[in-house]
């Protein structure tokens, strides 16, 4: 049987991909670089940030979710709220990812990582079946965020589709928090859709987003995902993406 949905697994075993890792393949391939990267890329633990002029995203869902870090599951520790963010395919205008460090006695040092053909006009950078865990999402100036096509405000977040087609869907793509009774999501029908369990949610064909920027706690993207003029940056102080974007800079 055929299910459609982008599907956010979480596995201590899922291959984690950090900022030093990035760096070192950046290095490797040149200041310059086009990156294409594929299988599944995962960033995580909280405290990074994001900016872009334009994300694209067809087949969009936003839902409330709950995670915790590695260490916090390990030891029983507190869930953080989120909103989890997913899409099918996207494209952007300009990206920027960062997080900044505390490096004892030398103070702060930013890591960043840009993308972008630096063209205002375009939106070069393509991304497929992805998942962002954000705390925080903002437009800088209109449009802002604009929802197209078939936008459903109020589902339950596990009845979320992030793929087009036809039911029978498959159940909770994103991985959502299942809430009530889990006996009665697992023997429900249509995959799980239509019982009303989870968090609220929103659906759309298409998503604008325009001007953004937020907090991320972490990202997965599982399917290809090519970022034309790569760059990564180790920078002293707070450098940040949110810091650019606040001050009116946004990639592209």
């Amino acid at each position: 049987m055929s299910t459609y949905g982008t599907r956010w697994r979480r596995t201590v075993a899922a291959t984690t991909v950090g900022f030093g890792l990035l760096a070192g393949m950046v290095a490797a391939m040149g200041s310059s670089a086009s990156a294409v990267f594929s299988p599944t890329l995962t960033i995580n633990n909280g405290s990074s940030t994001f900016s872009s002029t334009n994300i694209h995203a067809a087949d969009a869902a936003f839902g409330t979710s709950l995670v915790q870090t590695q260490a916090a599951a390990s030891s029983g520790g507190d869930w953080t709220p989120v909103l989890r963010a997913g899409f099918a395919s996207a494209t952007m205008n300009g990206f920027c990812l960062s997080r900044v460090e505390e490096v004892g006695m030398l103070g702060s040092y930013t890591i960043r990582l840009t993308s972008g053909d630096d063209d205002p006009a375009t939106n070069e950078i393509n991304a497929q079946m992805a998942v962002f865990d954000i705390t925080q999402l903002r437009a800088a100036a209109g449009p802002g965020i604009n929802l197209q096509g078939v936008a459903q405000i109020g589902l339950a977040s596990t009845d979320l589709t992030t793929n087009p087609g036809s039911a029978p869907y498959a159940a909770n793509p994103m991985g959502l928090p299942q809430a009530f009774d889990p006996s009665w999501y697992q023997a429900s029908g249509n995959g799980g859709h239509n019982n009303g369990q989870g968090f609220t949610g929103i659906d759309a064909t298409v998503a604008d987003l325009n001007s953004v920027y937020g907090d991320v706690w972490q990202a997965q993207i599982e399917g290809k995902v090519t970022l034309p003029n790569l760059e990564i940056e180790l920078l002293p102080g707070n450098q940040s993406c949110k810091a650019a974007a606040q001050a009116g800079t946004f990639p592209n």
